[in-house]
């Protein structure tokens, strides 16, 4: 960068994609190794298979392949769980689901708005601004527009509102979402 930086007489920055860029993957590489130096567990290629509560508010996650293979007891949690590629919503014939921790979803009301006719419609898909709606700390709210948890945040696309594909706009909801998150998190969490 600094070669390009000099030879152009100009700044330059990368902006973070996903792997398997070259960018993506010289930023994955530099976070595992920034979290190991830190003592973080990480726990790649796996899932959360199921999620409770305990009383005392904890979320008790039971993490593995198909099978559990870890349980994870934290204080709280974000969401990053994405949308439909992701898994972290479901769509069957009447109504979109978020897979995890059952949360309301933000959806068009009937099936019918979930797509327009015009598959290059301008104005996009409702199906595509379905998501989790939050509160100002990007904590999942229910229909009473309440914290479903005091202690979970939601981060980057499995949130509602916005069309990441159409507007060109994933690596920005992501990056922005996720520091306001934890941001909120360590406010209210820790």
């Amino acid at each position: 960068i600094r070669y390009l930086e000099n030879s152009l007489g100009i700044e330059i920055f990368e902006i973070p994609t996903m792997p398997p860029s070259i960018a993506g993957i010289r930023i994955r590489k530099a976070c595992r190794r920034y979290l190991t130096q830190l003592g973080v567990t990480t726990l790649y290629n796996k899932k959360v298979l199921k999620v409770s509560q305990n009383p005392d508010g904890n979320f008790i996650f039971h993490i593995g392949h198909s099978e559990v293979e870890n349980v994870i007891k934290a204080k709280g949690a974000i969401l990053a769980t994405g949308r439909f590629l992701g898994k972290g919503l479901h769509a069957d014939r009447e109504r979109i689901s978020e897979s995890l921790f059952n949360l309301e979803v933000f959806q068009p009301a009937k099936r019918y708005l979930w797509h327009n006719k015009d598959f290059f419609d301008p104005g996009g898909h409702g199906i595509n601004r379905a998501g989790i709606e939050t509160d100002s700390y990007f904590r999942p709210i229910g229909k009473d527009k309440k914290p479903a948890y005091e202690n979970l945040h939601a981060a980057g696309s499995i949130l509602a509102h916005h069309d990441w594909m159409r507007e060109k706009s994933g690596s920005g909801i992501a990056i922005a979402t996720a520091y306001g998150a934890v941001k909120a998190f360590c406010k209210i969490t820790m």
